[in-house]
């Protein structure tokens, strides 16, 4: 009998405060609440049209500085690699524009611009067969420049004969130059193999390289670990190689590639080079290619290596500065 007026007492309660709540809801409550909604509705539109406001202006003053630095650029690139010769080597993810913005910004600092040098996305292919192929190919061209192989740990005997043929020397500050018929062989060698693209003979021989690349695309595009794809990040090791072994044969060697999206599994090939003890030490690097900022400081870059310094340039991590300083 307790336990039945305790559950009815019970019911009783729930009814009531029930009453109580629909009472309250519909009228002073109901009144109150509706304000404070309405009162944050009105004010998150107002946040929201402030920010669309601002990402206007934001979105004016960077188109208003790209537009001064497009002017601007000619006067600062100007008759800085006058009588130099200069060639742009393109790496399979790089983009259209930024090769030939390469090649633009170059002929404007009164350099002499070689034939354009495409390395195919089969030099970086994995496997021990295609990598066996790759060193027989490299092997034989190293033969016909009549270089000996001095190739470091992680890099390839195709890197450095590519270097050769590119650059004429067999390496960085040498006065004689491989004969044209030696670099014309290597060269024929490495079209055959299906590892470059380019023109039916040698390039001529240039003093400065430009390297441009862009992020190597994780292999599985569903990735959201945030950790960077091992596959994508062997190739962008392989076109760090290649950059070091250019390097050690050419005055002057910048490699030129936008950062990988942040959260991406993608990896970029500045972003491993900026890495401490890289193979790619000594090489100058530039993240906003596709900016006139950074086609100037693929030329300043390139004429501060003539002074005998390098650093990493843009406006991602790892930067040292949007351009190099002083020049």
């Amino acid at each position: 009998m307790i336990d039945f007026r305790y559950h009815l007492v019970s019911l009783a309660a729930v009814l009531i405060a029930l009453s109580i709540g629909i009472v309250l809801g519909a009228g002073p409550l109901n009144d109150n609440i509706g304000s404070t909604l309405s009162g944050e509705v009105t004010k998150l539109r107002q946040e929201k049209e402030e920010l669309r406001r601002q990402a206007k202006e934001d979105q004016r003053g960077l188109e208003a500085r790209d537009a001064y630095d497009e002017q601007t650029l000619p006067g600062v690139v100007g008759d800085r690699l006058v009588e130099r010769t200069a060639t742009v080597v393109v790496l399979p993810e790089a983009a259209d524009d930024d090769v030939q913005e390469a090649r633009d910004v170059l002929e404007e600092s009164g350099a002499s611009v070689a034939d354009t040098v495409e390395v195919d996305a089969d030099w970086a292919a994995a496997g021990d067969a295609s990598a066996d192929e790759r060193d027989r190919t490299g092997d034989g061209a190293l033969r016909d420049l009549g270089v000996d192989a001095e190739v470091p740990d992680g890099a390839q005997t195709v890197d450095q004969a590519l270097a050769v043929v590119v650059t004429g020397r067999e390496r960085a500050g040498s006065t004689e130059r491989v004969e044209r018929s030696a670099r014309d062989a290597a060269w024929t060698r490495l079209r055959d193999a299906g590892l470059v693209e380019g023109p039916a003979q040698a390039p001529a021989a240039a003093d400065l390289v430009v390297v441009v690349g862009g992020p190597v695309a994780a292999e599985s595009a569903d990735d959201t670990s945030g950790s960077v794809d091992r596959a994508a990040e062997a190739t962008a090791a392989t076109w760090v190689a290649l950059t070091h072994l250019v390097q050690n044969h050419a005055d002057g060697t910048v490699l030129a590639a936008p950062e990988a999206e942040e959260g991406s599994a993608d990896a970029s090939p500045v972003t491993m080079a900026r890495t401490q003890g890289s193979l790619a030490e000594g090489v100058s690097t530039v993240d906003d290619p596709d900016l006139p900022m950074g086609r100037a400081a693929i030329v300043l870059a390139l004429d501060e290596q003539l002074d005998g310094g390098s650093g990493h340039y843009g406006i991602g991590a790892g930067a040292d500065a949007p351009v190099p300083e002083g020049t």
